[in-house]
């Protein structure tokens, strides 16, 4: 893995029930780590195979390894968002992890 490569500063977040003011339990994202990772859009062409498989996927966000990413965490990089669709160690060799994500609008 080349860390020139890791540019951006993403938050991996996860759901949590938290307090309110008064009292009430309600959902709420709450930030896991910060980390650099790569950000890059999928190609049309890539789009057009992942659409047979999973027409939702429109990012795929490339980090160092962590065994502690699920699928129902999500990515928080500025002020946009990214759904956690899949997580894959990349050749299983635990050093690269590829999120494939959607686009939050």
């Amino acid at each position: 893995m080349d860390p020139g490569l890791l540019r951006h500063r993403i938050t991996i977040q996860q759901k949590t029930r938290v307090q309110n003011e008064y009292g009430e339990e309600i959902a709420d994202w709450v930030g896991v780590a910060s980390v650099w990772a790569n950000i890059n859009p999928i190609s049309g062409r890539e789009f057009f195979a992942a659409e047979a498989v999973n027409s939702e996927v429109t990012h795929k966000i490339n980090m160092r390894y962590r065994s502690d990413i699920t699928p129902d965490m999500r990515v928080k990089f500025k002020e946009r968002y990214f759904r956690i669709i899949a997580v894959m160690n990349l050749q299983e060799k635990n050093v690269e992890l590829q999120l494939l994500c959607k686009e939050l609008v």
